[in-house]
């Protein structure tokens, strides 16, 4: 139970709040550090915030909130709503955005989150002392017990992540999962390799890229007619800056095709959903439930 005094305050008082008033609420906690009467969770500099996700603040909030509602729809689906005492494990949680969206719906007990950048872990902690933050390595095993949660979510980590470190991940999940439990990911799509396309073009034509990540992106997948068939094959893809053995070439972009995870990881998980719809969720929507 966490010691931190406003922890089931802030559950209590908007648990009977809707999505759409919650997330209101917490785009009021911006400049707002209390409404009616509670504490809300704290934020990191926009900086930070930038650092991570390409943006901050109110667009950040919106984002998650998309992500929180479809998997608040895909658990409704398969028969395990979540409820005060759903267990909840937010893998790269970094400042733990996508954590806040479920406060209103779980008690702060059942929210944990997992990041291997200690500085990202330490803001999460500092911003939201209700929740439970926990560092992690690369790669697995975490120290956690298997069976924990009912509930795994991961935006825009396996979107990064190779394909070496992600089966591992994927097999850890599994270990932590209850029976029937879901793991809820995110990774870019098909259209990402025109997207990587498009911002080499942009760049060869003198055009100033926005951002660092879109320089990673003009250097990577730089063969698009390979990268395409690769997927047609249902290959698993990456690109990073660096090669092996530096421990950065395990980040970079990613791109798991559905025919991938279906060969690759089905025989640990019923794959619920393979959506690619950005109107709904900005990558891939991926949905997972353990088999056994």
């Amino acid at each position: 139970m966490s010691s931190y005094p406003e922890a089931s305050d802030l559950y209590e008082k908007f648990r009977h709040c809707s999505d759409e008033a919650w997330l209101q609420i917490l785009v009021a906690s911006l400049q707002l550090p209390e409404i009616e009467g509670v504490r809300m969770p704290d934020f990191p500099a926009p900086s930070l915030q930038s650092e991570i996700h390409g943006h901050s603040g109110e667009v950040s909030l919106h984002e998650a909130s998309m992500f929180f509602r479809e998997i608040k729809a895909y658990c409704r689906y398969v028969g395990r709503p979540l409820s005060a005492e759903t267990r909840v494990l937010d893998f790269g949680c970094g400042w733990g955005r996508i954590l806040r969206l479920f406060m209103k719906d779980i008690r702060p007990e059942n929210l944990f989150g997992i990041d291997s950048t200690s500085r990202f872990l330490m803001e999460a902690r500092r911003c939201n002392p209700a929740l439970c933050f926990l560092d992690t390595r690369l790669a697995p095993p975490t120290l956690i017990g298997a069976g924990t949660f009912d509930l795994i979510v991961s935006f825009s980590v396996f979107s990064h992540l190779d394909e070496f470190i992600a089966g591992l991940w994927i097999n850890e999940f599994h270990r932590l999962l209850r029976p029937g439990g879901l793991a809820v990911i995110t990774t870019q799509s098909r259209r990402f390799i025109a997207f990587c396309a498009e911002q080499r073009l942009r760049r060869a034509s003198g055009i100033r890229l926005e951002h660092g990540w879109h320089e990673a992106c003009a250097d990577s997948f730089t063969d698009e007619a390979r990268a395409n068939a690769r997927y047609d094959a249902g290959r698993f893809l990456h690109a990073s800056s660096v090669r092996r053995p530096h421990p950065g070439a395990h980040y970079g972009e990613a791109i798991i095709p559905r025919a991938y995870i279906v060969q690759k990881w089905g025989q640990l998980f019923r794959v619920i959903e393979f959506l690619d719809d950005p109107t709904r969720v900005p990558q891939v929507f991926i949905v997972l439930q353990k088999v056994a």
